[in-house]
C-alpha cells in the first residue's frame, strides 16, 4: 500500500515538470518623485523581437523493420504515427514601449509625438552569451546525468535623452541586465528540456523587463 503511494507521489511529481532554483533577484527600482509634470516627453524605441517555438501537429507514415523471433519471422510493416514539429516565429513586440509609457505617465509626466520638450529614446542590444555560460551549462547538465540544466544571458540598453527642438544630447546611459538561472526536474534530459525559465524568450523579456524600469527610473530622474 505504502509503495504504491509513494509510487503514485513520485509520478505525480515527474511529471509536475520541473522547479527552478538560483535565480536572479529582480532589481529594485524606484522612480524620482516630484518629477516635472508641464514636461512633454515623446517616448520611442524600447523594440525587440521576440521568437516562440509553435507546435505543428501531423501525421507521418513511417516503416518499421521486420525482425526475427524464436521460433518465427516478422515481416516490416508500415504505420501511420502522431508527430510534432517546433517551428520559430519571429515577432515584434511593443511591450516594452507601453510599460515605459505608464511609467512616465504614472510618474506625473505629459507623454506625447505632437511638440514635446524632450524626446527619450532606448535601444536595446543582445542577447550576449559567454563562452563560460555555456560551459556552466554543459557542466551542470553532465555531473547531474541531465536533472539540472543552466541558463545565462545578458542584454544591453542604451538611454538618450534629447532636446526636442535643437537634437541637443541631454542625458544619456548605457545598462547591463544579466539573467542566470537553474531548474531541476525529476525525469532526465525530457523534464528540464520543458523548462521555460531557461528558454531563449523567458529570458530575454527577464532582462528587457528590468532594462526598461531601469532605464525610465533613470530618465525620470534626470527630467527637470
Amino acid at each position: 500500500m505504502y509503495f504504491k503511494t509513494l509510487t503514485t507521489l513520485l509520478a505525480a511529481a515527474a511529471l509536475s515538470g520541473c522547479w527552478t532554483f538560483n535565480e536572479t533577484k529582480y532589481p529594485e527600482v524606484k522612480v524620482a518623485a516630484g518629477a516635472n509634470t508641464n514636461l512633454t516627453v515623446s517616448v520611442r524605441g524600447f523594440a525587440t523581437v521576440l521568437t516562440e517555438y509553435e507546435a505543428i501537429h501531423g501525421f507521418q507514415t513511417v516503416y518499421v523493420p521486420g525482425y526475427c523471433g524464436y521460433r518465427y519471422y516478422h515481416p516490416g510493416y508500415y504505420e501511420t504515427v502522431p508527430v510534432s514539429t517546433f517551428v520559430p516565429q519571429r515577432r515584434s513586440t511593443d511591450m516594452f514601449l507601453r510599460r515605459a509609457v505608464d511609467t512616465f505617465e504614472r510618474a506625473g509626466l505629459i507623454v506625447t509625438d505632437i511638440n514635446p520638450s524632450c524626446i527619450v529614446e532606448v535601444a536595446f542590444d543582445g542577447p550576449f552569451v559567454d563562452n563560460g555560460d555555456e560551459w556552466k551549462r554543459i557542466a551542470w547538465n553532465l555531473f547531474t546525468v541531465f536533472f539540472c540544466d543552466y541558463g545565462a544571458v545578458q542584454w544591453h540598453a542604451s538611454l538618450r535623452i534629447r532636446d526636442a527642438k535643437t537634437g541637443r544630447l541631454i542625458h544619456h546611459r548605457d545598462l547591463t541586465q544579466r539573467y542566470e538561472t537553474n531548474v531541476f526536474g525529476l525525469i532526465p534530459l525530457f523534464g528540464i528540456s520543458s523548462s521555460k525559465s531557461t528558454s531563449s524568450a523567458t529570458m530575454q523579456t527577464w532582462c528587457l523587463a528590468a532594462l526598461t524600469d531601469c532605464a525610465t527610473a533613470d530618465a525620470i530622474a534626470n527630467l527637470k
